[in-house]
Formats: structure tokens, C-alpha cells, sequence
């Protein structure tokens, strides 16, 4: 009988990790997530924070019976690090039994903490019984900008009449007009090693992922959503950023920070780059997701409309203790930035 090896993939494992999530996942060819460029995009292109590949497998007779994708994250508290994997692409054999668990204990071994957000119904039953445990909640936001849009090139549906008609009111009951005292200004890749946007700050009763120049320089080369980071300053001063994602007929606000503690700062900043993303004439809807209080309570003010959450469920490996507290999750801290159906992308 043969043995199960765990090992990280290479970009010549591409082919192979193509043709094993199109079966498990019963996906075609054409699915974004296993587009080549946007595969070695996640699995194998440079990350200063992760050196090598963040594509695993268990294989069986050099067959592939598991696979998973990790998105390091990255955070501080009482002046100790802590790395954590966000576990993406997770999948396995059904008539290879335990193989998935054997991968994810596998990269355990190589991080204080693993974090999944959501996932299937199967994912979700299996994760408690390994020791996951909720740390909350991210909810996803939408807000409408061109509603009218969702009838463009399809048959009449009194559901989707519908829809449109309660974006309208919800665009309507949005706040518009312009954010006084603030501007956005757009920062390339060139720009963000001299750029001074204040990154998130170490906070003792949150868990704020780390942000750098190059981790942002990273997911402004992103092949799946072309992305855009904006500095947010208030009165010539740099109080902030917010970075966009474009996907099909939706922008999404895949990570924001705001210098301060005042809400009002927090509105500004959503403000603004919704302003932004209405530029974009493509745009139907305006998205994003946040587990914290203070930029979810920023969203709904400024018209988003909670469209649901998915549970935040946390392992502590290696016997490594970590903080208490709730998660600061963004979309950037897992796959929900880039992540395509090959369909209607839209959440309002």
C-alpha cells in the first residue's frame, strides 16, 4: 500500500492542481479560479511575508487526493508576531478519507493560527470537530449605484424587477454630495515605498492584520480584479486609504483604515470611495465586508445594506496562545477580494 505525502506545490504543478479542482469542484475549464495567470497569482508569485509557495497538497501514488491555498496574514500584540494562514481553494477526494484534515493539520505546523471565513456547508460542520472556534462574524455590505443596470440584456423577471426597484430606493436613501475637507488620491506601484499612508496600528482589543508597501504593491498586481489603492487625506493630510477591487459590474472595498477614532472620519473614508468606484461606469453596485464595529457602523451610514455574514472560525496551532478579542477582517485577508463565479457577481 502506498503512503499520503504532503508537499507544496510549484508552477509546474499547475496542470495537475487544474485538473483536481475541476473534478472535486465540479468546475469547467473556463472558471476563474483556476484561471493560469490568476493561479500562479495566489500560489506562486513572489510575497515578501511568505517565501515559496503557498500551494499544498496530499498526494497518493503522485496523485493529488487534496489541495489548499493559504493567504498569510500577519499581526502584533504586546509586541510578539503572530503568523496566520487564511485557508482558501480547500478541497479533497471523497473516496480519500481524512486527506483534507491531514493537509490543513499539515500547515498547521507552519503558523501559530489558521482562519476560515465562511466556506460550505460540509466545511462549516467539519470545522468545529477539529477545534475551530467562532471569533465572529464578517458581514457583507452592498450599496447600489446603477440599478437600473440588472435589467441590461436580460428576460423581464418580476424578481429582478423587483430588485432593481428596491436599489433605487436604496440609492435614493443613500447620502450623496461631496465630503468636505477630504480628497483621494491614487497611488501606483511605484509610489507606495515613498508614500505616507498610515498602515493599521497594533490594537489591544482587536486583531488588526498587518498592511506594507509590499503586500499592497502585491495585490495591485492582481490578474482576477484589477485593483486601485487610494490615499484618503483630510485637509492635505494623509489620515487614511481605501483599496478598490473591480469585478464584474461590482466594485468592492477590499480594505480601508482611518487613522482615528472618530466615526465621522470613518464615514468620509467609505464616501470616498464610493465616489471613486462611481467613476467607473461599469459599476452597478458597491461592496464590502467588515467584522469590526466601527466600519461596519461607517458602511450602513453611508447606504450599505447588511447582505448576510459568514462565520470567522479560528485554530490556534502549535500550542501557541493568542490573543482574545475580536478579528479585524477585510476582504483583502482572504479570497472574497478576487474571488469570481463566472457570473452575476452582484450581492444587492
Amino acid at each position: 500500500m502506498g503512503k499520503s505525502q504532503f508537499r507544496a506545490t510549484s508552477p509546474q504543478d499547475a496542470r495537475a492542481v487544474s485538473v483536481f479542482l475541476q473534478r472535486v469542484l465540479k468546475i469547467g475549464p473556463e472558471d476563474p479560479v483556476i484561471d493560469p495567470r490568476h493561479l500562479h497569482w495566489k500560489c506562486w508569485e513572489e510575497r515578501a511575508d511568505w517565501p515559496g509557495s503557498r500551494g499544498y497538497v496530499m498526494t497518493y501514488q503522485d496523485d493529488i487526493v487534496a489541495h489548499g491555498t493559504i493567504v498569510p496574514l500577519t499581526f502584533r500584540s504586546g509586541g510578539t508576531q503572530f503568523r496566520m494562514a487564511h485557508l482558501t481553494d480547500w478541497a479533497a477526494d471523497s473516496k480519500s478519507v481524512g486527506s483534507g484534515v491531514a493537509l490543513l493539520k499539515h500547515i498547521g505546523r507552519s503558523v501559530d493560527a489558521i482562519l476560515v471565513a465562511g466556506g460550505s456547508d460540509m466545511t462549516q460542520k467539519i470545522l468545529p470537530a477539529l477545534g475551530f472556534k467562532v471569533c465572529g462574524d464578517a458581514t457583507r455590505f452592498a450599496r447600489p449605484l446603477r440599478p437600473l443596470r440588472r435589467l441590461a440584456g436580460h428576460n423581464f423577471s418580476l424578481r429582478r424587477c423587483a430588485r432593481s426597484a428596491r436599489g433605487l430606493l436604496w440609492k435614493w436613501q443613500a447620502p450623496r454630495g461631496p465630503v468636505r475637507g477630504w480628497e483621494a488620491r491614487r497611488v501606483t506601484p511605484d509610489d507606495l515605498a515613498a508614500s505616507t499612508i498610515p498602515w493599521p496600528k497594533p490594537a489591544p482589543e482587536t486583531t488588526l492584520f498587518e498592511r506594507t508597501p509590499d503586500l499592497m504593491g502585491y495585490y495591485l498586481r492582481c490578474p482576477a480584479t484589477p485593483m486601485e489603492l487610494h490615499a484618503a487625506a483630510k485637509e492635505g493630510a494623509v489620515r487614511g486609504y481605501f483599496m478598490l477591487a473591480f469585478a464584474p459590474a461590482q466594485a468592492r472595498i477590499v480594505d480601508m483604515w482611518a487613522d482615528s477614532a472618530d466615526s465621522q472620519d470613518w464615514r468620509a473614508l467609505v464616501q470616498l470611495a464610493v465616489r471613486q468606484a462611481e467613476r467607473n461606469r461599469s459599476v452597478v453596485e458597491v461592496v464590502s465586508m467588515a467584522s469590526d464595529p466601527a466600519a461596519s457602523q461607517a458602511f450602513l451610514e453611508c447606504g450599505f445594506h447588511a447582505r448576510g455574514s459568514w462565520p470567522l472560525r479560528l485554530l490556534a496551532c502549535n500550542k501557541r496562545e493568542l490573543p482574545g478579542g475580536p478579528v479585524g477582517f477585510r476582504m483583502l485577508d482572504g479570497d472574497a477580494a478576487y474571488l469570481l463565479n463566472g457570473g452575476d457577481e452582484l450581492w444587492g
